[in-house]
């Protein structure tokens, strides 16, 4: 199956609806808080990589939304979508585009921020992408990105496939990666902790995390995060001016 129509597949079977399963929930969540907070302050103008069905576009605040995505069928899906929500008063309509943002061309005008959603590991030329996602941003600009851990993606038991996957960035190649696209790294970290394997099976184990107490979940949580536990990396960095 060609890259294309594995996507359209994926989007119409697993993304159609905004509800989704308690994993990409809760990344979409956490994600929407990182950016809302940066748009509030910085400017909300928002490029989204790979934006697929638009969920994520419909919990931003912005001032205008560009989305792109290599599936045709998870842009028209986004269409459908983007028209019946109702907007605030200084939100434009968000636009979805079907492209592979390798061929991309450059906008005209720059965008405050730029999202990359669990999905560079599967672009086929990671750091060219890397390179225009920080040309199409202003001086000062923000990406934030997100990406599986290999770490802790490796040490989870899955009943799922990878899909089209070019390659999983460890911590340390990602940073290069970054860096070299012309982006200074504001914050790492990584969320949600998973892992039944290896080291995990015992981190995350019930029997400790009880004995730990439910009163220390949410403190124990945080340090497993800080640890590089979590099942997603998060990357914030910034255009110099």
């Amino acid at each position: 199956m060609g890259e294309k129509s594995w996507w359209d597949l994926w989007n119409a079977s697993y993304r159609s609806e905004d509800n989704g399963d308690e994993i990409s929930n809760e990344l979409f969540a956490r994600t929407s808080t990182i950016v809302n907070d940066l748009t509030r302050s910085e400017g909300g103008r928002i490029l989204e990589v790979a934006c697929g069905t638009g969920r994520l576009s419909r919990s931003l605040a912005f001032s205008s939304y560009q989305g792109l995505d290599i599936s045709p069928t998870a842009i028209e899906i986004a269409r459908q979508k983007g028209e019946r929500i109702q907007l605030p008063v200084g939100m434009s309509r968000p636009t979805y585009e079907a492209a592979d943002f390798h061929d991309w061309p450059l906008p005209s005008e720059p965008f405050d921020v730029a999202l990359c959603v669990d999905a560079i590991s599967c672009f086929r030329d990671q750091p060219l992408v890397l390179k225009k996602i920080a040309r199409s941003l202003r001086p000062s600009g923000w990406l934030v990105l997100t990406t599986i851990n290999p770490f802790v993606y490796w040490r989870i038991k899955r009943t799922w496939e990878n899909g089209p996957v070019s390659h999983w960035l460890s911590r340390r190649e990602l940073h290069t990666m970054v860096k070299s696209a012309g982006i200074d790294i504001k914050r790492s970290f990584t969320i949600m902790p998973r892992g039944n394997h290896g080291i995990l099976r015992l981190i995350n184990s019930r029997k400790l995390n009880r004995a730990l107490g439910r009163r220390n979940e949410a403190a124990v949580r945080r340090l497993k995060e800080q640890a590089g536990f979590g099942q997603y990396r998060v990357v914030i960095g910034r255009k110099p001016e």
